[in-house]
């Protein structure tokens, strides 16, 4: 069995049109210079040159972000599948940024990531203070403005008081 790596639209030119191609590894990282081996190119649209995966392009290896794992020294095994999906923006894209009031019960969700996944924007932590009992965020959004309402109404419908940042004291 091989590891599949599910290959978006703008990276096909170099599989050859290919949505989905096998490989080998132990690792992200070494599951990205197979593919390079195999598809010139590929890894200079994935990775910068100190191997990171760029800002804007998110990996996920079974359906979880590699972020929230080992990033590019996550383990991978046979049967896994490696998911390549370049963060894009729309034509309007904007960013706005928030106070998230977080009550204690959604302290531990993770619900900036699930808005990142869910809502095709760019989360950005500004900074932050956690404790146990309330979490208050910093944070910007950057996508279309549809887009970033969607994600607004997420964290409010999850309790989370979401208040605008009329002051750009963040930057």
């Amino acid at each position: 069995m091989a590891i599949k790596v599910r290959i978006p639209t703008p990276l096909r030119t170099l599989t050859a049109g290919k949505s989905e191609v096998e490989t080998s590894g132990t690792t992200i990282i070494e599951v990205i210079n197979h593919l390079e081996k195999n598809y010139p190119g590929i890894k200079e649209r994935i990775c910068e040159q100190n191997d990171q995966v760029r800002r804007f392009v998110n990996v996920y290896l079974n359906d979880e972000d590699i972020r929230f794992c080992d990033n590019i020294k996550s383990a991978v095994k046979d049967g896994d599948t490696i998911s390549i999906i370049p963060a894009i923006a729309g034509g309007a894209g904007e960013k706005k940024k928030f106070y998230l009031n977080y009550p204690q019960e959604a302290i531990k969700e993770p619900l900036i990531y699930l808005a990142g996944k869910n809502y095709n924007v760019i989360t950005n932590i500004r900074s932050a203070s956690i404790s146990n009992d309330i979490g208050i965020i910093a944070l910007e959004i950057e996508g279309g403005p549809e887009e970033i309402e969607k994600a607004v109404k997420f964290f409010e419908s999850n309790g989370v008081t979401v208040e605008p940042i009329v002051l750009d004291v963040v930057e």
